[in-house]
């Protein structure tokens, strides 16, 4: 018998902590819930691989390409499988500092074979993939082939080249002192078809080093598959679709990363009570499996009718206490509760929450959460039950029914969230039983003008036995909601995604242990996107595949690759590339929009908790209705700008003012201050106001800014030309800094 303890738990989908993106929020409606992934550790006394035995079979993956790192440097952590997959996975793991510079590496491994499941490779020397790029990449795809050879059983696996996986065209700044990674995903295929879910991810540094690699696949051995030969007309088909198609029209939540806003769009979407049709008997494909019948969409129905009283208003830290007492108590001699501290925070929507911050005491470990609680009503808005992972929820106990599920967490709600569900409908998705986490995860979605809302809703699972497994409001606080009545008609929706809806085949393998059968399935595409909606008041595609990958490159003399980069990685912003006048002087307020975001990952705009909360105002004619109060205000914070009464944001920034900027952007401050101990060998010197005398010095001497035949002309416009160069070399001499600073 295989010893174990439950380790904690993963979630097999990605979410954002910071809200839901409207594209992944409908896509979750197509979709399962995420799924709770328990991983299970297995006692040493259980497994026969050592640490020598991993890194034996790294070394024969990578030859030589860690030689540098010694048996000690390597850690081996503890052998688990998960409750989904019994096949027990082996640990391994480094981190050094060579050279000043931090190096790790952390690597899964799994089953009798050892076959690599996934890693992730810091090397110490990215140098070569910041601009310019050792590798394009067409280069890094080959290298990515070239590693993918050597996996195990991927000789079938082909790689996506298609777009129903597009990133919808989020453009987050990347900053550009991390390097250059090329991301490729291999899917595996049977008979040509890809499998749906299923693919192999591979990242190469512009340096042509392979540092990370994702795995998510399943065997084959046992698998049986539809006959590709017996698979109707995709054009019958399509014609299947297009008749049975209706429009849904919702809300949907946007969340404006750069703004800290969230705002609602008035949207069709296309139905989400299917995920495809088999591609041989044309059953319609679901959640709970394949149906002939057409599923129907189920209509709005409100858990009351009339508010609610709050659960208890003004609710007292020492009532909070209490009531975390009674909540989260355990039946156990052999576990103590530990409220470590009650603590009162904002959240995005002015609220004030009490976060409960507290730990279940094993004796000789303990492990931990925090639940919230609203002050104004006292009521759970945020809530997990660990205890779960470690008391006993009996395994073997046949699970409660759906409708009982549903009632139970309708239940809990007017119990624990009383005041907020009269704005919110029974679910509008199904929901099916899921047999690894024991639960059923319930979708409550809000109702705003009688339509539901994509991304706002409270999240219920029930598990198995009917307590409250988890409980999660997203009640986003929107003022402007759009008209129904500036909808376009249904009819008009319908037929531009009649218009735009595609097929593509692939095999799905239906959910089940013991279970291996794939079908073969027609998934629709709209308007080339898997996840699409119409924007109802404009009757326009939301998300548009971009053809051209790439924007158009700026022509220059002496910056043109440099401008092209800035332009491609959204830090420059030109509306007609071809006719753009790079030798046009810049004004402070772009070129500081220009170097923050080239150190930026782009949601700089506020410094509280979820990026809101910051009511600074460091000059008075930049606030926070000033387009370029963010930018500003992370200027500030990053050193490049002081707090003064004004910032002169269209006025044109000099060579001199530049030097400043670029040397306080490296914390190099306190040595230019010293301008007496440097020697400027310009034969104009003397015009440098000796205020910026030891920046221009110390930019000079770096690099990051170049004389103009031995003149430093501190007091001439600076370039877009000349700030790009400016920028990038700034980039790199961060990099080599090794601040570990990312704003």
């Amino acid at each position: 018998m295989v010893n174990f303890k439950k380790l904690g738990i993963i979630l097999t989908s990605t979410a954002f902590s910071v809200g839901v993106l409207s594209p992944m929020a409908q896509a979750s409606a197509n979709v399962k819930e995420p799924q709770e992934r328990v991983a299970i550790q297995v006692s040493s006394t259980e497994t026969k691989v050592t640490k020598s035995m991993l890194i034996k079979q790294l070394n024969t993956l990578f030859p030589d390409k860690f030689n540098f790192v010694t048996e000690k440097d390597f850690s081996m952590g503890e052998a688990h499988y998960f409750n989904d997959d019994k096949t027990i996975r082996y640990n391994l793991s480094f981190h050094k500092t060579i050279n000043g510079k931090d190096v790790y590496g952390d690597f899964t491994f799994k089953g009798e074979n050892l076959e690599l499941e996934n890693f992730h490779y810091q090397p110490a020397n990215i140098a070569d993939a910041l601009y310019p790029v050792k590798y394009s990449e067409s280069e890094a795809k080959k290298i990515a082939q070239d590693f993918l050879k050597k996996l195990p059983d991927t000789a079938n696996y082909k790689l996506r080249e298609d777009n129903i996986y597009s990133d919808f065209g989020f453009s987050f700044s990347r900053p550009l002192s991390e390097p250059i990674t090329y991301s490729f995903a291999y899917s595996p295929t049977h008979n040509g078809v890809p499998f749906s879910n299923q693919q192999i991810n591979i990242e190469v540094l512009a340096n042509g080093e392979v540092t990370g690699m994702y795995r998510n696949t399943e065997s084959t051995s046992k698998a049986t598959f539809d006959n590709l030969e017996q698979k109707k007309n995709e054009s019958d088909i399509l014609t299947q679709v297009r008749e049975n198609l209706s429009v849904d029209l919702r809300y949907m939540v946007d969340y404006n990363f750069q703004t800290g806003e969230a705002s609602a769009k008035l949207v069709y979407m296309p139905p989400t009570n299917f995920n495809g049709v088999h591609a041989i008997n044309g059953q319609w494909q679901t959640m709970n499996g394949f149906t002939s019948q057409v599923p129907k969409a189920k209509g709005v129905e409100k858990l009351a009718s009339q508010p609610l009283a709050p659960r208890k208003k003004d609710i007292t830290l020492a009532e909070v206490e209490e009531l975390a007492k009674s909540f989260l108590k355990v039946d156990s001699d052999k576990v103590k509760l530990q409220i470590d501290s009650v603590n009162e925070r904002e959240n995005e929507n002015g609220e004030t929450i009490y976060e409960v911050n507290y730990m279940y005491d094993f004796g000789d470990h303990g492990s931990g959460t925090s639940f919230e609680v609203n002050k104004a009503t006292g009521e759970i808005t945020k809530y997990w039950d660990m205890r779960r992972d470690f008391m006993e929820t009996g395994d073997k106990v046949e699970p409660i029914s759906k409708d009982a599920a549903l009632a139970k967490a309708i239940d809990y709600l007017k119990e624990w969230a009383p005041s907020y569900i009269h704005n919110y409908s029974k679910p509008i998705e199904d929901t099916v039983y899921d047999k690894y986490s024991k639960q059923y995860y319930f979708s409550f979605p809000r109702v705003v003008n009688g339509i539901a809302v994509v991304g706002d809703d409270i999240s219920v699972s029930i598990n198995a036995d009917g307590k409250l497994g988890s409980l999660g409001i997203n009640n986003r606080k929107i003022d402007n909601w759009p008209s129904v009545n500036k909808a376009i008609p249904a009819d008009k929706a319908k037929a531009t995604f009649n218009e735009g809806i595609k097929l593509g085949l692939q095999y799905a393998k239906q959910d089940g242990e013991d279970n291996h059968q794939y079908d073969l399935v027609y998934s629709p595409v709209y308007n080339g996107i898997l996840f699409n909606s119409i924007d109802a008041t404009t009757g326009e595609w939301l998300h548009k595949i971009d053809d051209s990958k790439e924007k158009p490159a700026i022509s220059h003399p002496t910056a043109g690759g440099e401008l092209t980069y800035l332009l491609r990685q959204n830090i420059l912003e030109v509306k007609d590339p071809a006719n753009f006048n790079a030798d046009a002087g810049v004004t402070k307020g772009e070129a500081l929009k220009i170097l923050v975001k080239s150190l930026s990952y782009g949601y700089y705009d506020f410094g509280g908790p979820y990026g809101r909360g910051n009511d600074t105002q460091s000059f008075e004619n930049i606030d926070k209705k000033h387009p370029l109060y963010g930018i500003v205000e992370q200027a500030v914070r990053m050193g490049i700008l002081q707090p003064a009464d004004q910032f002169a944001v269209d006025t044109t920034l000099t060579r001199q003012e530049l030097a400043e900027w670029l040397v306080r952007v490296l914390k190099l401050e306190n040595a230019a201050k010293h301008s007496d101990i440097y020697k400027l060998n310009f034969a104009d010197a003397s015009s440098i106001d000796p205020a910026y005398a030891g920046f221009a010095a110390l930019a000079s001497a770096m690099g990051l800014i170049d004389g103009q035949q031995n003149k430093f002309n501190a007091t001439e416009k600076v370039t877009y030309a000349d700030l790009a160069i400016s920028t990038v070399r700034l980039a790199k001499a961060a990099y080599e800094q090794n601040s570990g600073r990312n704003y």
